[in-house]
């Protein structure tokens, strides 16, 4: 008798998960066969149309996976339509769109401390798109701003060897100016700690030492803690390099904003004012940033206001020096995505209109203008 209810209670149960279920499998299903019909396609003839429109179907599904790979095979994909199917013009814009991303990706790598892996992600970008030019210039730069930050380490710690504490710290410090956020953030705290762990071991041992060597047996007054006077120190100058940064950063120019992070920057890390001194530092950044990338983005604006093919490239061309990372860089990739869409629609005007055929029925080298094409 009791069994009953529980049967009842486990019908109910799968009645409701089976609906869940399937609906899982089929969407798994429907995953795998658009996989498998993509992966099938290295041996599909590409110059039949629906081979074509399949191509490219298939390069947006590995594009949407934003990792390298993906976005690298989604180009790949992309350049083999032929120049002139009519889906040519939006892979084209696809490809740039794509290198775009892949050169977010390589930056993201970069930011974060790696950067073979950032180069050999820029490297990748098609040297036929316009932001092949941007990534050449981009790995210069990494490159440039590793080799800069390398010898400040090495400085910084050989400083440290010999104990010159102020000059080692002074040298970490240089790291802050970096446009690097591992060297920058989580290298420089690191140096920081190991300059100031070796300064209190240093510290601490002089003091075991100087009270080893004490002769007189009775209780005396113990001389000045070098450790405590020396953090006193640091406490109070973090006090006044803050202030300072503060009077800096209030003029609001670029050249004022990065004198107010270079000052914060001086706050060292242990000290109570360093996580306050960091956000300061984070805010002014983000700031520094719109007001150098604004110009570019009003100038590109103006541009694009024209709306002829040469004014539309031009705005593209300017929006693109909107750096990444920064607060406008999104704003200035969904206006990019728009001009783009606008040169897109200017080129399918420029097509006339063209016969078929001849008068007598016969056929001539005349080719059909683009047509729209459905994607799946």
């Amino acid at each position: 008798m009791r069994k009953a209810p529980l049967l009842r209670l486990l019908s109910i149960v799968l009645l409701l998960a089976l609906p869940l279920w399937v609906g899982w499998w089929a969407v798994e299903l429907l995953r795998f066969q658009q996989l498998s019909g993509c992966q099938s396609l290295k041996d599909v003839d590409s110059q039949a149309n629906d081979s074509v429109a399949m191509t490219f179907y298939c390069a947006q599904l590995s594009a949407g996976q934003q990792t390298v790979d993906s976005l690298t095979e989604a180009i790949r994909a992309a350049r083999s339509v032929p120049h002139d199917h009519p889906l040519a013009a939006q892979s084209d814009r696809k490809v740039e769109q794509w290198s775009q991303n892949l050169l977010g990706l390589a930056e993201d790598s970069f930011q974060t401390g790696k950067l073979e892996d950032a180069i050999d992600t820029a490297r990748r970008i098609p040297v036929t798109t316009s932001v092949y030019r941007q990534a050449d210039e981009k790995i210069k730069v990494w490159q440039a701003v590793w080799d800069k930050a390398q010898l400040i380490d090495s400085d910084a710690q050989a400083f440290a060897d010999r104990e010159d504490w102020d000059q080692a710290f002074e040298k970490a410090r240089a790291l802050r100016s970096l446009s690097n956020r591992y060297w920058n953030s989580d290298r420089y705290q690191e140096l920081v700690q190991k300059i100031q762990d070796a300064k209190e071991g240093k510290a601490t041992f002089a003091k075991a030492e100087q009270e080893r060597k004490k002769k007189a047996p009775s209780i005396a007054a113990l001389p000045p803690d070098p450790l405590a006077n020396w953090q006193q120190q640091q406490e109070r100058e973090a006090g006044a390099n803050l202030d300072r940064a503060r009077k800096l950063a209030a003029a609001g120019t670029v050249d004022g904003l990065r004198a107010a992070t270079d000052a914060a920057g001086q706050v060292l890390f242990g000290t109570r004012r360093y996580e306050e001194a960091q956000r300061l530092i984070d805010r002014w950044h983000d700031q520094m940033q719109e007001v150098e990338d604004r110009p570019y983005l009003n100038r590109a604006v103006q541009l694009a206001s024209k709306g002829d093919t040469s004014s539309l490239q031009a705005a593209i061309a300017e929006a693109s020096n909107v750096s990444f990372g920064s607060s406008l860089y999104q704003e200035a990739q969904d206006k990019i995505g728009q001009w783009t869409d606008r040169l897109q629609a200017l080129n399918l005007q420029s097509y006339p209109e063209r016969p078929i055929g001849a008068a007598n029925g016969s056929p001539t080298n005349y080719t059909l203008p683009p047509a729209k094409v459905s994607v799946p």
